[in-house]
């Protein structure tokens, strides 16, 4: 069977400007006009949908995608409002519906429809779909409403087969219901050779259909609806499992991408919760960084992708860790705890020559894990004490060191958050004695004053030292001679310096 080639011999007109990042997409949609945007005028828009809603046959399902492909292949935000109005996502999902059907199933004489060009069709489709869903979240709202529901069981059967063709499945669930009969007579040969076409082939449909559900999961009241998906999440954590090299990682950061926007809706916590493996897979997520060491990172470069898994893993993982028994299961992770550690660790700042974007994300990674241990500091004491003693006490190391960092003011204040957390009566005695953190709760402590907030229950993040050492003094009778002694030193330095 001959491969599918993407190249400029393809039958249809190149799609550069849907290979758009997540969140470089978003500043693309906002960008002006263009000459091509010009070009596809409501006329031509309505002949691409009514050519996409009529063509049966092989040669006018490319004749309609080639018209689709000039139509809407744009970044005008109203443009593709207009689109949805003229039910373009419908004619689209009708048409995938069908070239599916030819695809995998049997004709009256045994036989399946398999051209060479067949598959292809297919990923044009999809990335027509993405195209359109370049439109305002209202416009992807309402084309939810209209084929959201089909849509998602295509894009899941699509993902499904593109993975099984080259790699055993990882879960047993998401397997074929009905398997095609003869796997080998595929349109994308099953071998796996390095440079294959067909291997560039399921790459770029794999993308596509992630960006279609990405672009989904941008509009907060569909997440919920995603999250309860039959399959959904079952498929987001077979594609982060499987190495990069079977899966690529843009396909790996869209589904991370979109789990991290699922738990920024409460409702949603309780189910992504409850999933037996989500939570271990967005764990190891946050770990890859980490694994990834700097004796594998030679460039700048290295660090892009890991960095950029990671700071997506660790605001998931910030939403996930609000309800109780989630924290009590995070601290019980060696690997999260040993990567939260690390990430807090990242002074980007001192790292010299550094790009702008990638201490940015680093930032912003370190913030999102100060956070989430912040949130899992509030468990009960016995996983507080866990945390101040894991590994010789590297999380408070770690904070100590955060604690210290004059370039993040935010993270230093969230050092003090996560120290005034853990403090309890069973980590009293480990806190009081770390070699760096008393004087630093002191330090902090002297250059601050109460703020009015004081009267209310929510504390300053500012008056976190000192509330933690007032915290500490309170179970001054639950410690050693000589944490009392320490911790009575420490007050009177601090009242003295506080006007008290």
């Amino acid at each position: 069977m001959k491969n599918i080639h993407i190249s400029s011999s393809s039958a249809f007109p190149s799609t550069q400007s849907t290979a758009l990042g997540g969140q470089e997409a978003g500043e693309k949609r906002r960008q002006g006009p263009t000459d091509q945007q010009h070009a596809s005028s409501e006329a031509i828009r309505k002949q691409a949908v009514t050519a996409l809603a009529t063509s049966i046959s092989r040669p006018e399902h490319v004749k309609a995608l080639t018209v689709g492909l000039r139509a809407f292949n744009h970044t005008n935000e109203s443009v593709h409002d207009e689109e949805i109005d003229t039910v373009a996502d419908a004619a689209l999902c009708r048409l995938l519906s069908f070239l599916l059907f030819k695809e995998y199933s049997i004709d009256e004489f045994g036989s399946r429809e398999r051209g060479n060009c067949l598959p292809e069709v297919i990923l044009r489709t999809c990335q027509l779909i993405e195209m359109i869903y370049r439109c305002s979240k209202a416009k992807i709202t309402e084309s939810f409403e209209r084929v959201g529901p089909d849509l998602l069981r295509l894009l899941c059967h699509i993902i499904i087969h593109e993975i099984e063709r080259y790699a055993p499945p990882l879960n047993p669930e998401l397997s074929y219901e009905s398997p095609p009969p003869d796997s080998k007579q595929s349109a994308i040969d099953t071998s796996r050779g390095r440079g294959d076409n067909s291997e560039t082939q399921r790459d770029t449909c794999l993308l596509s259909a992630t960006r279609i559900l990405f672009l989904y999961a941008r509009v907060p009241s569909l997440t919920e609806l995603m999250a309860h998906h039959n399959k959904l999440l079952s498929l987001f954590i077979t594609l982060i499992k499987y190495p990069v090299d079977v899966v690529p990682f843009e396909v790996q950061h869209n589904v991370l991408f979109i789990l991290a926007n699922m738990a920024c809706c409460r409702s949603c916590v309780s189910t992504l919760s409850s999933h037996d493996r989500l939570m271990d897979t967005v764990m190891y997520a946050a770990d890859q960084n980490r694994v990834t060491t700097v004796t594998h990172k030679t460039s700048w470069s290295d660090y892009y992708q890991p960095l950029r898994f990671n700071c997506t893993a660790f605001r998931c993982l910030l939403n996930l860790s609000q309800p109780k028994e989630n924290k009590v299961t995070m601290v019980g992770s060696d690997n999260l705890l040993r990567s939260i550690a690390y990430v807090i660790g990242l002074q980007t700042s001192h790292w010299v020559g550094i790009p702008h974007t990638l201490h940015d994300m680093a930032t912003q990674a370190r913030r999102f894990a100060m956070s989430t241990l912040r949130n899992i500091a509030s468990a009960p004491p016995e996983q507080k004490y866990r945390l101040c003693t894991f590994e010789n006490g590297i999380l408070l190391d770690s904070l100590c060191s955060a604690a210290q960092d004059v370039h993040d003011q935010v993270s230093k204040e969230k050092s003090f958050a996560v120290i005034f957390n853990l403090v309890c009566s069973d980590t009293a005695e480990i806190l009081s004695m770390h070699p760096k953190l008393l004087e630093l709760l002191v330090n902090a402590s002297s250059l601050q004053r109460p703020s009015s907030s004081q009267e209310s229950d929510k504390i300053e993040l500012s008056e976190m030292p000192y509330q933690s050492l007032v915290g500490l003094s309170e179970f001054a009778s639950c410690v050693s001679y000589d944490a009392n002694i320490r911790l009575e030193n420490a007050t009177l330095i601090v009242n003295s310096n506080r006007g008290h």
